[in-house]
């Protein structure tokens, strides 16, 4: 039987990684599902410029941003060590976020959210983690799913 393959959106990643969030346990909670192969990890190179973009802005690291060096590294040793599975957008990927975006009326900065959802459905993902459930709803087979709802309907 293949593990469940689980996307997690950059906001899982982020607050796996801060402490003082009130989502951390969660986060950090299902990433530790991926590292120790419960689960198959999977994230989009957009992910990982996503988090590297956070990571490095004092705005949104709260006066803690990482240096540029500190962020590959934590990125290169913690997601790109062969513990996760990246994926990347096609040309397959590309024409069905066009399709979504005319369909949903999608406009400016949200093309962003979009294209994970389309490159989830591109890639036989069977759940997409995230918190920002509320930009992936209504959209048909993307199973859009928070990490304590998740967690939960794994049994752990």
């Amino acid at each position: 039987m293949s593990k469940t393959r689980i996307l997690f959106d950059t906001n899982v990643l982020v607050y796996a990684h801060d402490a003082a969030s009130r989502y951390h346990n969660d986060s950090a909670a299902l990433l530790l599902q991926a590292f120790q192969q419960n689960i198959q990890g999977v994230l989009a190179e957009q992910n990982i410029i996503e988090l590297y973009r956070i990571l490095t802005n004092p705005v949104a690291m709260t006066g803690n941003a990482l240096t540029p060096q500190q962020a590959q590294t934590l990125i290169k040793s913690t997601y790109l060590n062969g513990n996760f599975e990246v994926i990347y957008p096609n040309f397959s990927t590309i024409d069905r976020l066009l399709d979504l975006a005319v369909i949903r009326n999608i406009t400016s900065a949200k093309i962003f959210d979009l294209r994970l959802a389309a490159l989830v459905l591109e890639s036989q993902i069977d759940h997409f983690a995230t918190y920002n459930l509320r930009d992936f709803q209504q959209i048909n087979d993307l199973n859009a799913i928070d990490p304590p709802s998740l967690l939960a309907l794994l049994g752990l």
